[in-house]
């Protein structure tokens, strides 16, 4: 129905309710006296029917980032993929809400598992489901280089390089949204790793090599996309982990930053901004 002025979309005759009911926390849209409300849907179309299935829809969504703090590093010795635990030899970092992330013969072809903490038994340390590559994961580890963190930083810190030694840092992505349509998150930076006068060569070949000075992210996960290769930060979005459905539950990636030097690399403290967003798909 529509006038000069004015259009209805959806007009309902009913006993009762009101448009917009407000109060400090909650916000409610209601009607009273409707029948044979809600969704229907075939292979070809999808009903909405009643009054409130025409207001607009604003979908929810929740984005969480946390990299690893590296004075929570303590050492595991048992991790359970279909237990949704890791057992830790000091539990002193590490609680129930925390992100935490577990490595594997760390670094650069390191494997890892993130997740979100539920509860913390002695030095268990059980989350509510990993993400990552941890099917591969060993349940008991060996060779003394496979670490747990808590991942709550905002900054990936690689301390002193060398030559010798290459480094890795891990950052969690978390993702809630009830967009029909999904979800996409995207990666990128403020400019080379710098010192203000030289900058770490970005990985161009898929691949941060010992010995070679190269940088750059690998993103691993049941939801990551660009995934198989180690990647170069870009001042452009580059998509790390994308749905094109609802997220019924909280959805995760692990991304791993990577960085190596050669014995010629000048000195200096190298910092870049690296920034992460996320947009529901329409």
């Amino acid at each position: 129905m529509t006038s000069s002025n004015y259009k209805i979309n959806w007009d309902s005759v009913n006993s009762g309710g009101l448009d917009l009911s407000t109060s400090t926390n909650y916000k409610m849209r209601d009607t009273i006296g409707e029948q044979a409300t809600g969704y229907s849907t075939s292979t070809h179309y999808k009903i909405s029917a009643g009054y409130r299935a025409g207001d607009k829809y604003y979908p929810t969504l929740r984005f969480n980032v946390g990299t690893q703090e590296n004075f929570s590093r303590t050492a595991y010795t048992e991790f359970s993929e279909a237990g949704n635990y890791v057992v830790v030899t000091d539990a002193t970092y590490f609680t129930a809400d925390d992100y935490v992330g577990v490595v594997e013969n760390q670094g650069l072809g390191q494997l890892i598992a993130v997740g979100k903490v539920t509860s913390v038994v002695g030095n268990t340390v059980y989350v509510d489901n990993w993400d990552g590559n941890q099917i591969s994961l060993s349940q008991f580890p060996v060779g003394g280089d496979d670490y747990c963190y808590r991942l709550g930083g905002i900054a990936a810190n690689f301390g002193a390089l060398s030559s010798s030694e290459p480094k890795t840092a891990l950052t969690i992505t978390d993702v809630a949204s009830d967009a029909e349509n999904g979800y996409t998150v995207n990666v990128y930076d403020d400019g080379d790793l710098s010192n203000g006068v030289s900058a770490i060569r970005n990985v161009s070949d898929g691949a941060v090599s010992l010995n070679s000075e190269e940088y750059g992210w690998r993103v691993f996960g049941s939801k990551a996309v660009n995934t198989g290769s180690d990647l170069p930060f870009q001042l452009t979005d580059t998509a790390i982990q994308q749905s094109s459905v609802e997220a019924v539950d909280d959805e995760r990636s692990a991304f791993v930053y990577k960085i190596a030097i050669e014995p010629f690399t000048p000195d200096g403290n190298y910092t870049h901004r690296v920034y992460f967003t996320v947009t529901a798909n329409y």
